[in-house]
């Protein structure tokens, strides 16, 4: 009888024994740190792993060359015989291994599994020999399945299960049944002159339905310079995309919603910033995560909602509030420890918080280490940086997390970050341009709107400055900038006092 373990092409792998079954019953039996290696590298199924990963995480504290990992790669690939192609190396990159084709483990029926499986099928390419557009599509397939997969939604099928698929003339409908998939993405690449022009699009499964598409043009010149960064733009854009079509099929059915369906609504909701609605989004939010206690995406969720309750100035206990905050984030982490996003919010508010600026760093580094190309990782590095006298880092941070994820739902608390690191490099008249952005993104939320009012009255234009803060007023009756000084984080003493000159002059109470 199979034990719990993973199965790989034709194999059964049982990391506690450290035993590959294969069929007919045959048993091989690896040398622990090539258990170790493979067990790794199939928890991560579909993701590319670093070679100093895997070295860090096998032998921990332990001098190590690269030739005892190339060894236990080597010992998988004899052990896993004509399946053996499913272990792949990506030159300077790392290893990906994908753990079983759709053949081999049929895809869970939707009610259970909740979250949308995402397929990406290999780019079209025009007839003719052309190499370098065929190493580019192969490359973009592998970093837009990583990026997704970093991002920890929607699952999505490792690009080794889709590579037979290239050039199918078969439906949606069909491919998507084959791979087991509830969306596919697809794509094209030609040359247009100097520029290549990549098309991609993302259909629904059932009647192949296209929820997204976009073309981007690229120079022929940096076709292969950028395509990690790339593949996340990708990523991102897909995901707004793909979320709104699952929760408007879910919201149409009659029966409950399962956790990652309340998990997106309760975001949703959220992201309004309207109290009523707020409220109700974090029930929502710890409805799903007691529907499903392994996931733990809810608790990073609910943890940027504690983290929002505080910012708007709703919580009647904000020290009490901090430690739900980190719990939650803790508790994410303890479900996914390669969860970036709850490690770069723990470290964002480390320095908010706690003015713990050292220890913020460190989660922060770790955290961008984990996620180099994510959007919402880099932009909560911003502001620690700002408030830290980094700023044209945090500037650099914030555009970049802007770049990335240019239709995140929270485009306005990325905007306002940004708003953030120009006021802290002295550059009034950028701070309040992209404070304004945020007030017509979202005009609730009222971190931005004090921020704003500062950085005008700093430029001089006083009468937007006084609009805004009667905005603030009318949300926080309570403003104060006795108050609000202290809660800026701002490690410089004169800095702090600055912004309390600048909110004074916009008109507000002292």
């Amino acid at each position: 009888m199979k034990g719990p373990g993973y199965a790989i092409g034709e194999w059964h792998f049982e990391p506690r024994r450290g035993v590959l079954r294969g069929p007919g019953g045959v048993e091989v039996a690896l040398r622990p740190k090539t258990a170790q290696v493979l067990s790794y590298l199939a928890e991560r199924c579909g993701q590319v792993v670093a070679r100093d990963e895997l070295i860090e995480t096998v032998w921990p504290g332990v001098y190590v060359t690269e030739n005892g990992l190339t060894q236990c790669v080597a010992e998988i690939r004899r052990a896993l015989g004509p399946d053996e192609a499913l272990l792949r190396t990506l030159p300077r990159r790392g290893y990906l291994l994908d753990i079983a084709s759709p053949a081999a483990l049929p895809a869970a029926p939707r009610a259970q599994r909740g979250t949308p499986v995402l397929a990406l099928l290999p780019l079209r390419l025009p007839s003719g020999d052309d190499r370098q557009l065929a190493e580019f599509a192969d490359i973009l397939l592998d970093a837009v399945v990583g990026a997704l997969a970093g991002l920890r939604e929607p699952i999505v099928i490792s690009a080794n299960s889709t590579r037979n698929l290239a050039g199918s003339p078969e439906p949606v409908p069909v491919l998507a049944r084959r791979v087991g998939a509830d969306y596919l993405a697809s794509g094209s690449m030609r040359r247009l002159g100097a520029h290549v022009r990549l098309s991609m699009e993302v259909a629904e499964a059932s009647q192949g339905a296209v929820i997204w598409h976009r073309a981007f043009d690229l120079t022929v010149e940096g076709l292969l310079a950028a395509p990690d960064e790339l593949a996340t733009t990708i990523a991102y854009a897909v995901l707004p995309r793909l979320r709104e079509a699952e929760l408007g099929t879910a919201l149409r059915r009659q029966h409950d919603l399962g956790a990652y369906h309340l998990m997106l609504e309760g975001q949703r909701r959220m992201f309004r910033l309207e109290r009523a609605s707020f409220d109700a989004a974090g029930d929502m939010l710890r409805q799903a995560a007691a529907l499903d206690p392994g996931f733990a995406a809810p608790h990073a969720a609910l943890a940027n909602w504690h983290s929002l309750r505080i910012g708007q100035r709703w919580s009647d206990d904000p020290a009490a509030e901090a430690r739900a905050l980190e719990a939650e984030v803790r508790q994410a982490l303890e479900l996914d420890g390669n969860h970036a996003r709850a490690l770069a919010l723990l470290g964002h508010n480390c320095a908010i918080l706690h003015r713990d600026y050292a220890r913020a760093q460190d989660l922060l580094d770790r955290a961008q280490e984990m996620a180099p190309n994510d959007a919402e990782t880099s932009l909560w590095a911003s502001p620690t940086l700002a408030y830290t006298g980094r700023a044209e880092e945090a500037v650099r941070g914030a555009e970049r997390a802007i770049r990335l994820s240019p239709e995140d739902p929270l485009l306005f608390r990325y905007q306002h970050f940004l708003g953030i690191a120009h006021y802290a490099r002295g550059a009034w008249d950028e701070a309040a341009e992209w404070g304004l952005r945020s007030m017509r993104s979202n005009g609730e939320y009222t971190s931005n709107l004090a921020l704003t009012a500062a950085a005008l009255a700093a430029a001089g234009r006083t009468e937007e400055a006084r609009l805004v803060v009667s905005r603030l007023v009318a949300l926080v009756p309570s403003h104060r900038v006795s108050v609000t000084v202290t809660r800026v984080a701002f490690r410089d003493a004169e800095v702090r006092a600055q912004y309390g000159r600048h909110l004074i002059a916009a008109g507000s109470p002292p």
